[in-house]
């Protein structure tokens, strides 16, 4: 969106909800989940191409889960939001699929699903139909938005089959998107009152815990954090807090690599991380 139009968006959900509280309540945060899909490339389309893909809904919403291989150590790697599995091709590039099974979820209204719509829900439950799919993983991988999503599956659910964890370019937690509807859309304090009761009617827990200070806390799996500190979209100074005195998590901390985090020295620490 550019800005007149995000502006634009955020000022009717203000109107509304000083004039149709309920039907905002009903409605806002079901306007905020909807997707402007980003597009797939050729060459992501042909990678795509070459894996075996499991479409299955969630709640009426679709998702993709791709597979490549059929080694017996199973890699599963989660993008975050407007992105999808493409993203993965560097590090597929690298994998034996001899040794390794990779799989890639694209969320509901990403990549090859067919619907529009995503929340911190759905992909929770995108998440735990792809390791019910799936079983046991040996490593979880994740970037951006899909580090939150994860946060919340493990602290609703402690017992997910996962034995370590890979986290990239995270956000500190839903705080931080409540900044972002704050700060780039400017919602009201009465539109952001309203939204704050509705997410926590949706989730499972209060909105409020769900940090990645937490997750790091309370999982006991080895954990790599790799995060740039020229990130302008999940800020650095709130990961470095986190990690700074917890010295069993493994990091690669990076300068001008950005919030992609696209580069050889990412994806093989990635790979080495893998198969340790």
């Amino acid at each position: 969106m550019n800005n007149l139009i995000i502006k634009s968006f955020g000022a009717f959900i203000n109107i509304t909800a000083f004039l149709f509280p309920k039907w905002n309540k009903n409605n806002s945060f079901k306007l905020l989940s909807k997707v402007q899909r980003a597009s797939i490339s050729e060459k992501g389309k042909a990678f795509l191409d070459t894996a075996e893909q499991h479409y299955f809904e969630v709640d009426g919403h679709s998702s993709v889960l791709h597979k490549w291989g059929n080694g017996p150590n199973k890699v599963l790697f989660l993008h975050g939001w407007l992105s999808n599995s493409q993203r993965w091709l560097p590090y597929h590039e690298r994998l034996d699929l001899n040794k390794h099974t990779m799989y890639a979820l694209d969320a509901p209204g990403h990549g090859m699903s067919r619907t529009n719509f995503l929340n911190i829900e759905l992909y929770r439950q995108a998440i735990n139909e792809a390791l019910k799919a799936i079983g046991p993983i040996d490593t979880l991988v994740c970037h951006s938005f899909s580090n939150t999503a994860i946060t919340y599956t493990y602290l609703v659910n402690p017992d997910i089959d996962v034995k370590r964890f890979i986290l990239m370019g995270a956000p500190s937690g839903m705080d931080a998107i409540f900044n972002y509807f704050l700060e780039m859309i400017n919602l009201s304090k009465s539109a952001i009152k309203i939204l704050d009761g509705k997410i926590n009617e949706i989730l499972k827990i209060p909105h409020s815990e769900i940090l990645i200070q937490n997750f790091l806390d309370k999982a006991p799996q080895p954990k790599l954090v790799i995060h740039d500190v020229n990130d302008s979209i999940t800020p650095f100074a709130p990961i470095k807090a986190a990690i700074e005195n917890n010295a069993s998590i493994e990091t690669l901390i990076t300068t001008g690599l950005k919030h992609d985090l696209k580069g050889d020295e990412v994806y093989d620490r990635v790979h080495a991380f893998i198969n340790e």
